[in-house]
């Protein structure tokens, strides 16, 4: 016997379901091989100590949750109490409704979208022509060289806009301490002198 098929039947050993003749094996095995030897006693070992703990009693909302998840009970296949619809969509429809079928389908959408938005051909005008390799680097050039003009448009028109409310604020700066300046000496002048004091006799 081989360490992989001592592993592989240790846990019949132990729950008692082997013959005498793979029982003599697997203790003639565990006899032989030191490291499955150490095994066999940890694992018995271990299994010795659950049975020593007290049984766990399950919580009372557990079979409620069962039932609940399992609403066909215990029938031998689902398909004994379902209706003629849900027969119908069991046999038809279960092999459409596959995640990996949903997931080409998506694929295949998004695939034509790049296409019509990379080469600018609508995907019901798609032709085989639209779908060579040049013709959708061209098309995808394009778009990149179409972005990238637009974006220095738009970063020369914030900076022009920039300019322009640099130059207002400093024009209206310039503006208020100017007026400033004016009321100043305007100010001084409409100020009335302040009585002098007269003098003692």
């Amino acid at each position: 016997m081989k360490c992989p098929e001592f592993e592989s039947i240790l846990a019949d050993y132990l729950d008692g379901t082997l013959s005498n003749t793979e029982r003599a094996a697997v203790e003639l095995h565990a006899a032989e091989c030191a490291p499955c030897g150490l095994l066999l006693a940890e694992v018995t070992n271990g299994v010795a100590l659950l049975q020593t703990l007290d049984p766990i009693e399950p919580p009372p909302e557990l079979i409620t949750r069962i039932a609940f998840q399992a609403p066909l009970g215990r029938v031998r296949h689902a398909y004994e109490r379902q209706t003629l619809w849900g027969r119908f969509v069991m046999k038809w429809l279960q092999p459409v409704l596959q995640p990996r079928l949903v997931m080409g389908a998506a694929m295949a959408v998004l695939s034509f979208t790049m296409l019509e938005r990379c080469t600018g051909t609508r995907v019901e005008r798609v032709q085989a022509a639209d779908l060579n390799p040049v013709r959708v680097l061209g098309g995808v050039e394009m778009k990149t060289v179409r972005f990238k003009d637009r974006m220095l448009k738009y970063y020369e028109n914030l900076r022009v806009v920039y300019e322009v409310e640099a130059r207002v604020h400093e024009l209206q700066r310039q503006q208020d301490e100017s007026d400033k300046a004016a009321r100043t000496p305007a100010a001084k002048k409409n100020e009335a002198p302040k009585d002098k004091p007269k003098d003692k006799q």
